[in-house]
């Protein structure tokens, strides 16, 4: 029973892992995000590695290079060179990225997440964005530093922490499923051995017959274990 829940709980985190796909952005180290436009899924990673003096920094299409009004952008700050910074997709909607270091978004700079099918296009935010007065946000947010593959469960992200406890509760299950089946098989082998000894002993009597109590003993105790191994 504990070996079958265990089993089930690790194949149902397996498939929740299994259904988030990181997708890879390198940014820097010339003025591009590598690649520039990403199709994710809701729940879906987009992970960045820095070059160095770049950010990501979210706008909208009609305000290029301008952070969000309401204080909401994702921003990540300026990390170090090789730094690995990730945000998790919560909406298919367009989501629109740039580096606010000086002059790099009006240089072109910049990414989109789940473009539009029609109407904007990157490279008309490009063009927009030639002609706007770059910022950063106020506050990095939005985001989890470290790879997807690395997570740590003591993250300040509750998505980062869901996926890590996931990730660990998976390894927990798989190890539990493991030692119940390895437990059942061993004592069903234990059983199966007590089972065919008794009667290999009960078959083959030393010196002749054989008191009768002993014998009935033995048939006892083969029923026995016999039962016990067609339970486990």
């Amino acid at each position: 029973m504990h070996s079958t829940t265990a089993f089930v709980l690790s194949a149902l985190a397996s498939s929740v892992l299994a259904a988030e796909t990181v997708h890879n952005v390198q940014v820097g180290p010339s003025l591009t995000f590598t690649p520039d436009t990403v199709q994710a899924a809701e729940g879906d990673w987009v992970e960045f590695t820095f070059g160095e003096g770049h950010s990501v920094a979210q706008s909208t299409f009609a305000a290029p290079c301008v952070p969000l009004s309401d204080g909401t952008s994702v921003y990540s700050g300026f990390p170090s060179d090789g730094d690995v910074w990730r945000i998790q997709i919560n909406s298919t909607d367009p989501l629109w990225l740039y580096c606010s270091a000086s002059g790099h978004c009006e240089s072109g700079m910049a990414m989109v997440v789940n473009p539009p099918s029609s109407g904007n296009t990157l490279d008309a935010y490009k063009s927009a964005a030639q002609n706007a007065q770059g910022s950063s946000p106020a506050n990095v947010q939005g985001g989890v530093f470290g790879a997807a593959s690395a997570s740590a469960s003591g993250s300040s992200s509750p998505s980062a922490s869901a996926s890590a406890s996931g990730s660990s509760s998976s390894a927990s299950s798989s190890a539990s499923a493991s030692g119940s089946s390895s437990s059942a098989s061993s004592s069903g082998s234990t059983s199966a051995s007590a089972t065919s000894a008794s009667a290999s002993a009960a078959a083959s009597p030393s010196n002749g017959a054989e008191p009768v109590s002993v014998k009935n003993g033995l048939l006892f105790a083969g029923a026995v274990a016999a039962g016990v191994a067609a339970v486990l």
